[in-house]
């Protein structure tokens, strides 16, 4: 377990974050890290990160009782809709998220 020590994130550390917008102090309540490098040592480059999350899709999962028994609905979202269809939940559904996971289709060889 010790090999592995250092992938393990702290979220209990309190930030110092000092700015004081809206969406900060919205933010602020909620534990987070913040990661400026990748795990080679190198700085991230912005167009690199959003090529990337643009690959990506997510599996939401959304729990909706119909009457007679509760049932799973898996949504395939792309990252491009991804808000859009969060929005759009909180609004037009009766149904909780239960779960939502990061899936990357495999290029083929």
């Amino acid at each position: 377990m010790e090999e592995n020590k250092d992938k393990v994130i702290n979220f209990i550390k309190k930030s110092n974050n000092t700015e004081d917008s809206a969406e900060k102090k919205f933010l602020k309540e909620f534990p987070f890290i913040k990661i400026t490098k990748d795990d080679n040592g190198n700085s991230f480059k912005e167009e690199y990160l959003l090529e990337y999350a643009n690959k990506c899709f997510y599996i939401v999962t959304v729990l909706k009782n119909n009457g007679i028994s509760p049932a799973l609905y898996k949504y395939k979202v792309p990252y491009k809709l991804f808000f859009e269809f969060i929005d759009n939940f909180k609004t037009e559904t009766n149904g909780k998220i239960i779960d939502i996971e990061r899936y990357i289709p495999e290029e083929p060889a």
